[in-house]
């Protein structure tokens, strides 16, 4: 990794987003020498999207199988075991003078 000040890291950091996937992500971001740490999900984060997974878990989603079977509370608040680095969702955060707003998703066209 490329020494800096701050690191922003834009999604995929999971396959899935499960929250053993999370925390492994979590304690890598533990160890990078980076005085801040800004994160915003990606479209593999399937469960920082809570609307979309309570439609998922509904279904028999031959695609992600280890996620159809996870229950509401697997996923409630997992943004929450991001604990080693600023999480970001339809918000913003000022460090070292940049004013950085990280949003998950985009407009459909």
């Amino acid at each position: 990794m490329p020494y800096g000040d701050i690191l922003l890291h834009t999604g995929d950091f999971t396959e899935l987003g499960l929250p053993s996937e999370v925390k492994k992500f979590n304690d890598w971001l533990g160890n990078l020498p980076y005085e801040y740490k800004i994160v915003i999900a990606g479209n593999h984060e399937l469960t920082f999207d809570k609307e979309f997974m309570a439609d998922l878990v509904k279904q028999d989603y031959y695609r992600f199988p280890s996620v159809s079977k996870l229950k509401p509370e697997d996923f409630d608040n997992v943004q929450s075991l991001l604990t080693n680095s600023i999480y970001l969702q339809d918000s913003e955060v000022t460090v070292k003078g940049f004013r950085i707003y990280g949003a998950p998703w985009h407009k459909r066209k």
